[in-house]
């Protein structure tokens, strides 16, 4: 599956047994692993032992109403999605579910189409989430990993390369003088030294740090 594709664990809090079941069996069709309660404390008995991605509740239910639900859910994960359902939908009730955390508000009746697009954008926020804690992950590694070889090759400003002795109006240039231009070394080596360019040139490194990243990758 793609990105909006993607499998998610679904619990669907639901007391009409009839859109209840057409629900399970629509989602599992659809290929996401799916849970049925048929009343809220069911509903809070599967949250407190399984965990969800996204939950789609009636807001009243017998025993426990869908705002139960989604406070249950979301105190257990702050993460988790919930798109609540009502045939008795107002204004209060919509900014009480809001106020709540509700990720998405269906009003009675609709269509299995209107499920599989809350569904759909829930997957796709979810797995931008999960990109941008990755993405997030590999930046404190690689400012990290920066910040050890500054220390590691900590010297005088008298002891970087000296200034390009044949001149040249490119700066680039001058900085590489000494060394093979990216497109004069083998290509692991190129392409490193490409990135490394780019970043210079977006002022994402000083030219101390470039220096010392290029003396590394030519190594």
């Amino acid at each position: 599956m793609t990105a909006e594709k993607s499998v998610l664990r679904i619990l669907i809090a639901e007391d009409d047994p009839n859109l209840g079941e057409a629900l399970l069996s629509y989602l599992r069709e659809k290929g996401h692993m799916v849970d049925l309660a048929r009343h809220g404390a069911e509903a809070m008995d599967l949250i407190s032992r399984r965990d969800y991605s996204l939950i789609i509740t009636d807001l009243v239910m017998p025993e426990a109403d869908g705002l139960e639900v989604l406070k249950a859910a979301r105190q257990k994960n702050p993460a988790v999605l919930v798109v609540i359902m009502t045939g008795y939908a107002s204004l209060t009730s919509a900014i009480q579910a809001t106020r709540e955390g509700a990720y998405d508000y269906l009003r009675k009746p609709f269509n299995l189409q209107e499920i599989e697009v809350a569904v759909d954008n829930a997957a796709r926020l979810l797995h931008l989430r999960e990109e941008n804690g990755r993405l997030l992950n590999k930046l404190k590694e690689l400012t990290a990993k920066l910040a050890e070889l500054q220390q590691e090759n900590s010297y005088p400003e008298a002891d970087l390369p000296p200034a390009n002795p044949h001149g040249g109006k490119d700066p680039l240039r001058n900085l590489l003088w000494c060394y093979p231009l990216p497109w004069e070394v083998d290509p692991p080596q190129q392409s490193d030294l490409e990135r490394l360019l780019g970043l210079y040139r977006e002022n994402l490194l000083t030219e101390k740090e470039f220096q010392i990243l290029k003396e590394r990758i030519l190594i």
